[in-house]
């Protein structure tokens, strides 16, 4: 029998723009790095809405990609997932912040979404309600971290 798989939540806000783009892109790679089989990978909001498809502009601009959100439906970030996710990846150093301040989770679990890659903290912006251009520069500043998001998760594999 196979070992369960090391769940990764990718946290944002609404989880219709930043974390479903994060986790699209983190599945593609996984797709080219069988080193990254051991792992899971799902997103969530600190206030999504239960069941809400991605933003169009985030489809819009994965899909110049060739990738896909068509099957996403957003879902609150619980304690269960919390407590399920063997590292937590979050879009701004403010959910960060939250998910400490309002769950019971051990702080070396839980870390930003750029801190991984490089030990500094940058906030992915937030193109929510925003034009196709702020997605893509959106999109393009995950994509910059994902080589080193990676190498890191094949390090602790």
């Amino acid at each position: 029998m196979n070992p369960p798989k090391k769940l990764i939540l990718i946290v944002c806000t609404g989880n219709t723009c930043r974390s479903p783009m994060a986790e699209c892109l983190l599945k593609a790679e996984q797709t080219k790095h069988p080193e990254l089989e051991n792992y899971s990978f799902q997103s969530a909001g600190l206030f999504a809405l239960e069941k809400q498809p991605a933003s169009r502009n985030a489809l819009l601009a994965l899909k110049e990609k060739n990738l896909s959100l068509e099957a996403h439906q957003s879902q609150m970030l619980t304690e269960a997932l919390l407590n399920e996710a063997h590292l937590i990846l979050t879009m701004t150093s403010s959910h960060l912040d939250q998910i400490l301040m309002q769950f019971d989770i051990p702080m070396e679990k839980v870390c930003t979404f750029s801190h991984l890659t490089d030990g500094e903290s940058m906030d992915v912006p937030d193109p929510y309600g925003q034009a196709l251009p702020a997605y893509k520069s959106c999109l393009a500043s995950i994509e910059a971290l994902i080589p080193a998001i990676v190498q890191a998760l094949i390090e602790k594999a």
